[in-house]
């Protein structure tokens, strides 16, 4: 084992903390072998959704749906 690497149960346990604390699931989980620094910038947030945009979008395409039947 290197001196800079976290011994294997530190590591398992970062592991399991960060696996509680991933989202979205397609994320790889924020936990580095060799540095407490944090790989996901603090202030992510969520992407923001426009309700009135998506219910447009949704009739558009029901209305195309519709056309090509």
């Amino acid at each position: 084992m290197n001196s800079s690497e976290k011994p294997k149960a530190q590591v398992d346990q970062e592991l399991d903390e960060a696996l509680k604390e991933t989202f979205p699931g397609s994320d790889p989980i924020a936990v580095d072998r060799t540095s407490d620094q944090v790989v996901r910038p603090v202030d992510r947030q969520p992407p923001l959704l426009d309700k009135d945009l998506v219910e447009k979008l949704s009739e558009q395409a029901k209305a195309e749906q519709l056309k090509s039947k």
